[in-house]
């Protein structure tokens, strides 16, 4: 609906009263939900996102439930909340994840107990920005509107996600078992709204034929984190030799394994989407594999090819580098490696921007590939979108961040990570990262998949009053699609 200004002024009062007075209870219940160790991982019975998401997703029901809302499962898949009566079942949409990625290491505070600063204003925990606590938004946003008796045309639709971070698998499975809401919000990334995202390319690699020196190696755990941590256990040699080889580099300790020796490598991680800065612990432990002089033969070869594969950021080394100004550089990150079967497997982090040719890209990065000597196991591609600034709910959704949160010329985002809108009709990412938030640590650590994430709790309080207003505001819009 169309507010009047004094009608904006008198809601506007009214949520400043009411988020405060629900501060202590926010924070309780995101601290609740963030105890929960939802990694997204192998199926378990019917639980097909294993045991913590499941108990997750049943926690957030629990909650939802205690506020009045009815609340819907999807075959353990996801599950929603709902506010409204809509006689068709008309919706809009707000889209969390409630899974997370590991913690990861480097931690000062305990990722799964929740801990608030002597200030008040941040909570550390995994989930407390990615994306647990933007879901409480949601879920705060509809309290309002239900305490208040504010009836909308659609009804309100919160989904509890429970794949984001491992592709989400569970948006499909949503969708063959619900409606699709006419608009959805993804709180998921920076106000004032993302009105397109990038493009993914989903690829996993093989180099074949690998000796048996290489007893194991391991890094990356999340595809789309840049790995902190990895290691690979090698026959055939001593600690002693190995250290002398080595001599004073950094990130790299080794040490007696009953198989042989065992090195471990130590990164610094950041979300794939922004590997600028990071360290790829992937590619310390090749440096250092080589540096040793503990392999041969085709072996040796395959290091110095993964060597080669995670020195670069930017697809370099496939031949697809490229940029646009909406949504700058295509960024490549060897993120997980394993050997399995004799064969060392690799998976990329592929992000390319809104504009690129993708039928270059695509036609490019197999021929690529196999000239370096990689086996391609998968490829697939997952389309850039966007809409026009000129939509009437995009629009909208400029507008009301800017006036709730005094900031008139904080502009439309292209997002460089990806979102549950690219998996739904009509959707977009809207907030709830304020764009002044204070990074206690710079870029160090602090935010979404890095250690000691934290959430900012004096803007996640002005998230709930942009949602209250921006679900007002869009409503009749949404109702005339």
């Amino acid at each position: 609906m169309n507010l009047t200004q004094a009608q904006k002024e008198k809601l506007n009062a009214e949520l400043d009263r009411w988020v405060e007075s629900h501060r202590e209870e926010y924070i309780k219940d995101v601290s609740d939900l963030c105890r929960i160790r939802s990694v997204s991982e192998e199926p378990v019975g019917d639980k097909p996102f294993g045991e913590g998401c499941y108990e997750m997703l049943m926690a957030s029901f629990k909650l939802a439930e205690s506020y009045g809302f009815r609340t819907k499962n999807y075959d353990n898949y996801c599950g929603s909340a709902i506010y409204g009566d809509n006689p068709n079942g008309d919706s809009i949409g707000i889209i969390a994840h409630m899974d997370i990625v590991p913690e990861g290491n480097g931690w000062t505070h305990d990722p799964f107990e929740p801990t608030l600063s002597e200030d008040g204003k941040y909570l550390f925990g995994r989930g407390t920005a990615d994306d647990k606590a933007p879901a409480m938004v949601g879920l705060y946003a509809m309290r309002f509107l239900k305490e208040h008796g504010i009836k909308l045309k659609n009804d309100i639709m919160l989904v509890f996600g429970l794949n984001e971070e491992k592709g989400s698998a569970d948006m499909p499975e949503f969708l063959k078992r619900e409606k699709a809401p006419k608009w959805s919000l993804v709180p998921d990334s920076k106000f004032p709204v993302g009105h397109a995202e990038i493009g993914f390319i989903r690829a996993k690699f093989a180099i074949p034929d690998l000796g048996d020196e290489l007893v194991e190696i391991h890094g990356g755990e999340a595809t789309n984190s840049v790995p902190d941590r990895a290691y690979a256990v090698v026959s055939g040699c001593t600690v002693e030799e190995v250290r002398g080889k080595l001599g004073n580099m950094e990130r790299i300790t080794v040490e007696e394994d009953a198989r042989g020796v065992r090195f471990l490598a130590t990164g610094n991680s950041q979300h794939a989407s922004r590997p600028a800065g990071a360290v790829n612990a992937n590619n310390v432990l090749a440096q250092a594999l080589l540096k040793a002089q503990v392999l041969h033969g085709k072996t040796l070869a395959a290091i110095e090819l993964f060597e080669k594969l995670t020195s670069h950021y930017y697809g370099e080394d496939l031949g697809i580098t490229c940029e646009d100004e909406m949504s700058g550089k295509l960024t490549c990150v060897f993120t997980w490696v394993r050997n399995e079967g004799g064969k060392l497997i690799l998976k990329p982090d592929i992000r390319y921007p809104v504009t690129a040719d993708q039928k270059f890209l695509m036609d490019t990065l197999p021929q690529t590939a196999e000239k370096l000597g990689l086996e391609i196991l998968d490829l697939s591609n997952n389309p850039a979108f966007s809409f026009p600034l000129d939509h009437p709910v995009v629009e909208k959704l400029i507008e009301v961040p800017r006036e709730v949160l005094g900031m008139p010329d904080i502009p439309p985002i292209v997002l460089a990570g990806g979102t549950y809108a690219r998996s739904l009709p009509n959707a977009v990412s809207f907030g709830v990262t304020v764009p002044d938030r204070v990074r206690l640590f710079g870029f160090e650590k602090g935010g979404a998949h890095q250690a000691d994430e934290y959430g900012d709790i004096p803007n996640l309080m002005r998230s709930i009053k942009v949602y209250v207003r921006a679900l007002i505001e869009i409503d009749d819009i949404v109702a005339a699609l």
